[in-house]
């Protein structure tokens, strides 16, 4: 019962190369198939990473014109700074210039304030006395408005300075990473890849 006649081991062994074969040439076909996945998958991944490439080498030309126009915007601002900074000093200069005449014009009319009886008698000069410490008291207020609107000013602008600075700190990181970190990387896997 476990035994075979000659002709039915050469059936059995023509089947089994027969299956073989069919195998040999499934498996053929089929490693054609793979090396045409594969070829089409590298392609891809060529043109995915050449797009890749584009796409950062864009992105860095456009934060570094973006850098660039916020270290112009910086330096205006910093330029600015340094006017406003003079225009302070100089309002502070005038305001203190004008405390010498405005002691010299009170301490006339208090002088002629203390004029005994007739002798003290509201004349043209009196009047004058009088308007010139007005005028003198309105010039040093609107020199105050002016220095506390420039001290705003100031303010302001070293706010901005800072808020710049900040940026051009982002976009130096990000240059960093973008260009040196990552595309250097994308180049010596590229390299390691060929």
């Amino acid at each position: 019962a476990n035994s075979s006649t000659p002709d039915e081991w050469e059936d059995f062994s023509n089947d089994n190369n027969v299956a073989a074969e069919k195998q040999r040439q499934n498996s053929v076909a089929l490693r054609s198939l793979m090396d045409g996945v594969l070829q089409s998958v590298a392609n891809d991944m060529t043109r995915q990473t050449d797009l890749v490439d584009t796409a950062m080498t864009r992105r860095i030309a456009e934060t570094r014109d973006a850098k660039c126009k916020l270290e112009d915007h910086l330096s205006k601002v910093k330029r600015q700074i340094t006017e406003m900074e003079d225009n302070i000093y100089n309002l502070e200069k005038k305001i203190a210039d004008k405390q010498a005449p405005m002691m010299l014009a009170q301490t006339r009319l208090d002088n002629r304030a203390d004029r005994p009886n007739v002798e003290l008698c509201r004349d043209p000069v009196q009047y004058r006395l009088i308007e010139e410490v007005r005028e003198i008291e309105q010039s040093v207020a609107q020199l105050q408005e002016r220095l506390a609107q420039s001290n705003a000013s100031l303010k302001g602008l070293l706010r901005k300075q800072l808020d710049l600075e900040e940026d051009l700190d982002i976009k130096s990181n990000t240059l960093f990473i973008d260009e040196t970190e990552c595309m250097g990387m994308r180049k010596s896997i590229r390299i390691q890849a060929y």
